[in-house]
């Protein structure tokens, strides 16, 4: 007589997570191996089940959002945590981490997050108190 045995959620939500970061359906099966043995059949019906709900398809248009940067320890490490925030409804646009602060780390946070705009407009900007434009 076969038994079943139901996988423990842990193991699930690690499935789901190695799949959602990239790693195809058996790459992540194979990760998956060292803690429970499961093919990448199973992860494909665990996607299935416990697929994302899609809550919009349109992408809202977004006249201007935030900035912001902190300095966080990790461990031994200090990062800089960058952050996007739409100030209406305050939802978080994009987040980054990068090991420096300086002006190609910041350029490149404002170049990618300006992406999420629709007819981005550069407009002066306030840093800790010191106006500053994008186009200097």
């Amino acid at each position: 007589m076969i038994t079943r045995n139901r996988t423990p959620s842990k193991y699930v939500c690690y499935g789901l997570y190695l799949y959602f970061s990239g790693l195809s359906l058996r790459r992540a099966s194979e990760r998956l191996s060292c803690f429970v043995k499961r093919n990448h059949v199973t992860i494909w019906n665990w996607i299935q089940k416990y697929r994302p709900v899609t809550v919009s398809t349109q992408r809202k248009k977004v006249s201007e959002f935030i900035l912001d940067e902190t300095l966080l320890k990790v461990g031994s490490e200090l990062i800089w945590l960058w952050v996007a925030i739409e100030p209406e409804n305050k939802q978080i646009l994009a987040l980054s981490i990068s090991k420096e602060r300086n002006m190609f780390v910041a350029e490149r946070f404002i170049w990618v997050s300006s992406m999420l705009m629709e007819d981005t407009q550069f407009l002066p900007m306030e840093v800790r108190g010191t106006p500053w434009h994008a186009d200097s």
